[in-house]
């Protein structure tokens, strides 16, 4: 019984405490007697002032979002000028690079990668192709690829031919003797690149409308949005002076 009578008192404490939390929070938002709080003859007032702070709220909140769309858009804008840059100059810097071999033409499984400018052996050697001489004799089960580069000193490969068959060696060393004979004219091409490619990136820096369209967006949009927020504020400051003049109390 006695329990009862407690759990009882308690919601019923409970109940009031959120009664008397509701009438608080709605005398702070309109202030006055408690009739310009409450009467239904105020409700007019009351609600004028009501419209004209959320029309203030919405329009901050507004210009929240569309200022962080913009901005983002912009931060995008700028990180895709970046990579076009960055792109343009590792494209230059690669063609300046002495030890840039140029475009993969061909591969002997995972031991003789063929390139434009240079021959690479697995993991280890790479070897340019100018001056570079290659040979290649074969026996019943295996294949001997000699490389002599231009520093004289000559390597020896050796091919398991049940791994890779002796037309896919043959295919690949008259590959590698094409492209020695290539290898002038290639480092000629690559000479020839250089130009462009400076060209290209200074056209890529240059070439900022993107970025600075959407920042000069940014710069609208934050511009329309204060004019919008301001008149709200201005109206919200307005009815919160009618309320006042009729009540006395200016609300927060």
């Amino acid at each position: 019984m006695a329990e009862t009578v407690w759990t009882t008192l308690f919601w019923s404490a409970l109940a009031v405490l959120a009664i008397v939390a509701a009438v608080a929070w709605r005398r702070s938002l309109y202030p006055g007697t408690w009739q310009h709080t409450f009467d239904p003859r105020y409700s007019r007032e009351r609600q004028k002032l009501s419209t004209a702070r959320e029309n203030l709220r919405r329009a901050e909140q507004n210009m929240t979002a569309q200022q962080e769309q913009a901005r983002s858009a912009a931060a995008d804008a700028t990180r895709e000028h970046q990579a076009r840059v960055r792109k343009a100059e590792l494209h230059l810097a690669a063609l300046n690079d002495p030890d840039f071999n140029g475009p993969l033409l061909h591969s002997l499984g995972d031991r003789l990668d063929l390139y434009e400018r240079a021959l690479r052996v697995g993991t280890g050697a790479t070897h340019p192709l100018l001056g570079l001489t290659i040979d290649d004799q074969y026996s019943p089960t295996e294949a001997y690829i000699y490389l002599t580069p231009l520093d004289g000193r000559r390597e020896l490969l050796t091919l398991a031919l049940e791994e890779t068959p002796e037309a896919d060696v043959r295919a690949f060393v008259v590959h590698v003797h094409n492209a020695i004979a290539d290898a002038g004219a290639a480092n000629q091409r690559i000479r020839a690149l250089i130009p462009k490619a400076k060209a290209e990136l200074e056209r890529v820096t240059a070439d900022t409308g993107g970025r600075l369209q959407a920042e000069q967006k940014v710069q609208q949009v934050t511009a329309q949005l204060n004019l919008r927020v301001l008149q709200a504020r201005r109206e919200a400051d307005a009815a919160c002076g009618r309320w006042q003049q009729l009540t006395g109390e200016r609300p927060r």
